[in-house]
């Protein structure tokens, strides 16, 4: 397997400048190999686990485990980021320009409401066997405990990890689809690509609602940045909140169904004006001038 990698990514390398660049049979490549970079990264970085413990070492698995997903999730994107802005010619450094204050807040709010509707699809087996069982799971607000674990946490799934992931899928993978397909069709391949590519089946279909999002803002504001701030929001939520079973019995299941309804016309509204506001569309330009066409 490392061989057969090891090959890809050389031939993948020496390829030079290609104004057709690509094709769907060559973005899919690129998203198996994102897929078998990371297997080949955990396999590898488990053999200093495996020789602790025939030495005697004390090793967390559970713990290195999780700083090398915060680690490697960030850095085997990178090779590829490097070979898909060779290849096409399209340069992944832009004059980063933050995104106004109402941006910000309206993204911040979009991703919270879209966190509480897509519920169902993380882990969705979990999620229907407790509500045959009488009991529905709720996200709830917590205080997280400060530590370093906490720290690698922020600095990678909310800072690093949003930046080269969105240019990896959204500027280069979503802006390459734009060249060959419409606009709607590069939005739903892309974000099955970014679902397929995270390598977790529990919550593949969260992962391409999620991937809908930011291509959508990505797309209408034609700002990175917008992207970045929304898809870091999200993994940010992730750290102050967590899930817990409610009994669906009396107020419980009207406030439920109440905050479902009402984050479903948070996120209706917020889209629609987005969609609509063309002061936002104008005052943000990506370094990339992506065709604008109409779904």
């Amino acid at each position: 397997m490392t061989k057969i990698l090891t090959k890809a990514y050389m031939k993948l390398f020496s390829a030079r400048f290609d104004p057709e660049y690509p094709d769907l049979k060559q973005i899919l490549l690129l998203v198996v190999l994102y897929f078998a970079s990371g297997i080949i990264f955990y396999i590898i970085a488990t053999i200093p686990v495996l020789f602790g413990k025939l030495i005697g070492w004390e090793f967390s698995l559970i713990t290195y485990l999780d700083y090398l997903r915060l680690i490697g999730s960030t850095f085997i994107n990178i090779p590829l980021i490097i070979y898909v802005s060779r290849k096409s010619g399209t340069s992944f450094n832009w004059e980063l320009k933050s995104p106004g204050i109402q941006l910000i807040l309206l993204l911040a709010l979009l991703a919270i409401s879209v966190k509480i509707i897509v519920q169902p699809l993380e882990n969705p087996v979990e999620y229907f066997r407790a509500l045959i069982g009488g009991s529905v799971r709720q996200l709830d607000f917590i205080s997280p405990d400060l530590n370093f674990y906490m720290l690698i946490t922020f600095i990678f799934s909310v800072v690093i990890t949003p930046i080269v992931e969105e240019i990896f899928f959204r500027k280069q993978i979503l802006g390459l689809l734009q060249k060959k397909y419409s606009p709607a069709v590069s939005i739903v391949i892309g974000s099955a690509l970014f679902a397929c590519a995270h390598q977790r089946l529990n919550d593949i279909g969260a992962l391409f609602i999620l991937g809908l999002l930011n291509s959508f803002v990505y797309y209408k504001t034609k700002s990175l940045e917008a992207s970045i701030v929304l898809h870091s929001i999200n993994n940010l939520s992730v750290i102050f909140m967590k899930y817990e079973f409610i009994d669906i019995s009396g107020m419980h299941v009207f406030k439920f169904i109440g905050a479902m309804v009402i984050c479903a016309i948070v996120i209706l509204l917020i889209i629609s004006f987005i969609n609509r506001n063309k002061k936002i569309q104008a005052d943000y330009e990506s370094d990339e001038q992506l065709p604008h066409k109409s779904f």
